[in-house]
């Protein structure tokens, strides 16, 4: 059954697979991270720098802010493989879509509400951003593995996922502030989530629909191209 299970080897493996990802996949790579963007600015705005938010901005103390996030958090880990059995039914890219769609539409309502003196609409709020991210979180990963060939599949993802949540992910507590404070405005931060997620809907348009194509292929040949074999 192991035999069946795992892909075959088709193809010698790549002596240096990081220079050879750059040189003959960096669009792939691109696409990874624009494919990330809304996932990575979504985390790192609603569930790292959230905390930080609700004290500065709301005045809340550090306990409470807390409690609101580990809640949301925990209704996040409930609803990714929710989210992963839906993209299994109806596809990827439709569930991606409707989580850069509601980010888009739905940022700035839900920061509002998070800005609100009731803590019950606060937390609202984060779990509206909950059910948003999970549609990305749970896709995600399945989507990169694949969109990228198999002789190169783990140094292009791990290039492009953390190129992704690295810069755009990393540096989004840190603009958010600044966005805040050049501002004046504590619900900017929301547009710096609308542009991440228009780029992502943007990437996530023009790609194929994969998710039933097989994760082994050919050295060399793209998903993209046997994708379009299958469909011919």
């Amino acid at each position: 059954m192991l035999d069946e299970a795992v892909p075959q080897r088709r193809g010698p493996a790549v002596k240096s697979p990081v220079p050879e990802a750059l040189r003959t996949e960096w669009r792939t790579i691109a696409r990874l991270v624009g494919l990330n963007a809304g996932y990575a600015v979504g985390f790192y705005l609603c569930f790292v720098y959230i905390t930080t938010y609700l004290r500065q901005t709301d005045h809340l103390s550090a306990s409470k802010a807390l409690d609101i996030n580990t809640i949301a958090i925990a209704v996040l880990l409930l609803l990714i493989p929710l989210a992963g059995a839906l993209s299994d039914r109806l596809g990827r890219k439709p569930v991606m879509l409707a989580a850069t769609g509601g980010l888009l539409v739905l940022s700035w309502p839900l920061l509002w509400m998070m800005h609100h003196p009731d803590i019950l609409v606060i937390l609202l709020g984060q779990l509206g951003f909950a059910v948003l991210v999970a549609g990305f979180a749970a896709v995600s990963p399945a989507a990169m593995v694949e969109l990228v060939p198999d002789r190169l599949r783990c140094t292009v993802l791990s290039v492009g996922y953390n190129l992704g949540f690295g810069i755009l992910g990393g540096l989004t507590p840190m603009v958010a502030v600044y966005t805040i404070n050049r501002s004046h405005d504590d619900l900017s931060p929301a547009f710096l989530l609308m542009a991440a997620a228009a780029v992502s809907s943007v990437v996530i348009a023009g790609l194929r629909e994969t998710y039933k194509l097989a994760l082994a292929t050919p050295a060399g040949v793209s998903t993209i191209a046997a994708s379009a074999g299958e469909a011919g």
